[in-house]
């Protein structure tokens, strides 16, 4: 029996949603945010970084654990209820 493969950040969004983004030299994904709905101008928008399996809203200056990000994209909480502030 094999072991079960880890869940990634990537993971929690469907081809859809990740279509909406670009990704970035570092491997970084920005697009916009799924709650604010700010993104992918001169803003700064919405960043999902694989390696850290974090993402940061740039409108709610806040960062997001694998967990956060689940409760962000089923609408439990908002970008501005993030506990990561930087």
């Amino acid at each position: 029996m094999s072991s079960p493969r880890e869940i990634t950040i990537l993971d929690l969004f469907d081809s859809e949603q990740l279509a909406g983004f670009k990704e970035r030299s570092d491997g970084s994904l920005v697009g916009e945010c799924p709650s604010c709905g700010k993104g992918g101008d001169s803003y700064g928008g919405f960043i999902i970084n694989p390696k850290t399996n974090t993402c940061y809203c740039f409108g709610s200056k806040t960062t997001f654990d694998i967990t956060e990000t689940m409760y962000l994209l089923k609408g439990f909480i908002s970008c501005f209820e993030g506990r990561s502030k930087i």
